[in-house]
């Protein structure tokens, strides 16, 4: 019988020895589990689950197997590129549990570049569903923009071709921090601005907020 294991091309006349057993996982719970075997060699493997994406903030470096649990990280919420110093940046914490933001920076690049030129490194604790706000230092910001800033900075002074970016720390890929969001891209200067949802150059002399999808 050639779906036999020992199928033997040569024999012309079967002795009963033919031989179907299928090594392997007979366990269904297993996460290799083998549904076409009959004899269980003990080569069973069982989950350990978790969430396997080390970008995740909830990364569990013990877990095998997905349980769909990753939480993902905070983003730029809202854009502001106001006349004068009147700009801002908004960070939203959607996570589920508070954020240590000692894991974060500000990037900014003027007039076109690489990341980062200029740098921010942000602290304390967003809680879940609130924000982070960082305008300029200027005393002629607005006030209803100054009396809600969490921090100020000084490089918080774009204009519609100035990127901004949030970057994250991530230890397991040997303490390197990452965009993990941005307005605007690196590279050259884009002129006036970068186009967003359809308007043209609408990084400048807009307030963008983001979708809540």
């Amino acid at each position: 019988d050639p779906l036999a294991n020992n199928y033997n091309s040569a024999a012309t006349q079967d002795d009963g020895s033919c031989d179907y057993t299928i090594n392997g996982c007979t366990d269904s719970t297993a996460s290799n589990y083998n549904s076409a075997a009959t004899i269980n060699d003990g080569s069973c493997v069982y989950c350990i689950y978790g969430c396997l994406d080390n970008f995740a903030l909830n990364y569990d470096s013990t877990a095998t197997c997905s349980d769909s649990s990753c939480s993902y990280s905070v983003y730029i919420s809202e854009y502001g590129e106001g006349s004068g110093y009147n700009k801002y940046i908004e960070i939203y914490n959607g996570t589920g549990q508070p954020v240590d933001l000692s894991n974060y920076e500000l990037w900014k690049i003027t007039n076109g570049g690489s990341w980062p030129e200029q740098s921010l490194s942000l602290s304390g604790t967003i809680a879940h569903d609130d924000v982070f706000i960082v305008c300029h230092s200027s005393s002629s910001v607005n006030p209803s923009i100054s009396g809600v800033a969490d921090i100020t900075w000084s490089q918080a002074s774009w204009t519609g071709d100035d990127a901004v970016g949030l970057a994250k720390n991530n230890p397991t890929l040997g303490s390197n921090f990452v965009l993990i969001d941005v307005v605007g891209e690196d590279g050259s200067d884009p002129g006036n601005g970068w186009d967003v949802a359809g308007t043209v150059d609408a990084t400048k002399d807009h307030t963008l907020v983001r979708k809540c999808n």
